[in-house]
Formats: structure tokens, C-alpha cells, sequence
């Protein structure tokens, strides 16, 4: 059975990313794959697409960003922001097939933390895979930044 993670951070539930009050969103749910890995099953809507059945890569790189970001944040703690982001589209993701969307720690550097991130279609294959990088950012940085307040 999954262990799912509890994504209440107490800012904001209208995330694109995972937000449970955004209309258009992808409402991703994450689960502990491994100590260093996080995962999200979704099944990619008709709206996302790019050319005619393929899901638009610049929606995969959303979803993929999310992952990795919730990697870092269940995972090692810490909170963040993407600074760079390096994608590798090697086979079409399908509009209707449900994906498992991954996020695996690969290193920290002092504030650097890079999070490769995995999108495997339904048969399990590997078609998008990125190269997150984040710079580690206090929470009160990041709340006077985006204008928010994290739960205690």
C-alpha cells in the first residue's frame, strides 16, 4: 500500500502543481517510493495536449518540477526555489494514459540540491526525464517573496 505524504503546508491549496482548490490544476498527490525518492500517479487530460494526442512538454515539466520540489521538501526538509531545470523529452507522453511522475534526491552542495525527476508512461518506460536544481530558501525568505505564511 502507498504511504502517502501530508501536503498540508498551510499556504497554498490553489497550487497548479498539487493544490486541491484550483479548478484547472493537476491536484498530484505524492507517496514515499524509497528514502530518497518520491512518486505521483496521474492521468494526463485531454487538455494537456500539445500535437494532437502528446502531452505538451512544457505541462510535463510542471508536473515534473512539483515532484522534485516535494522530494526536497518531504524528503530532506528543506525548503526552496527551482533556479535551473534541464529537460530530456525521449519518447511521446500520451494524453489519457495515467503516468508515474518520480522525483529522486541526487545531491546537495551546500544550498544546490538537484532532484532528477522521471515521467514513466503506463507500460513503465521512461519518456521524460529532467534535471531539477534548487537553491535552499529559509521559509520566512520565502514567505515575504510570494506574500504567504507557512503553518507552524
Amino acid at each position: 500500500m502507498k504511504e502517502y505524504i501530508d501536503k498540508e503546508l498551510g499556504i497554498n491549496d490553489y497550487c497548479f502543481g498539487c493544490g486541491e482548490s484550483n479548478p484547472i490544476g493537476a491536484k498530484l498527490n505524492f507517496y514515499k517510493i524509497s528514502e530518497k525518492s518520491l512518486g505521483a500517479d496521474f492521468e494526463v487530460p485531454d487538455t494537456w495536449g500539445g500535437w494532437g494526442k502528446i502531452a505538451h512538454g512544457g505541462l510535463q515539466t510542471v508536473l515534473l518540477d512539483e515532484v522534485s520540489g516535494w522530494t526536497m521538501i518531504t524528503l530532506l526538509e528543506k525548503t526552496g526555489l527551482t533556479v535551473k531545470v534541464e529537460m530530456n523529452f525521449l519518447k511521446p507522453v500520451y494524453v489519457e494514459d495515467t503516468i508515474k511522475i518520480v522525483g529522486e534526491i541526487q545531491r546537495v552542495e551546500g544550498r544546490d540540491i538537484f532532484i532528477q525527476g522521471y515521467i514513466h508512461d503506463s507500460a513503465g518506460d521512461i519518456c521524460t526525464e529532467g534535471l531539477f536544481t534548487f537553491k535552499e530558501v529559509k521559509k520566512e525568505k520565502i514567505e515575504n517573496l510570494a506574500d504567504i505564511k507557512f503553518s507552524s
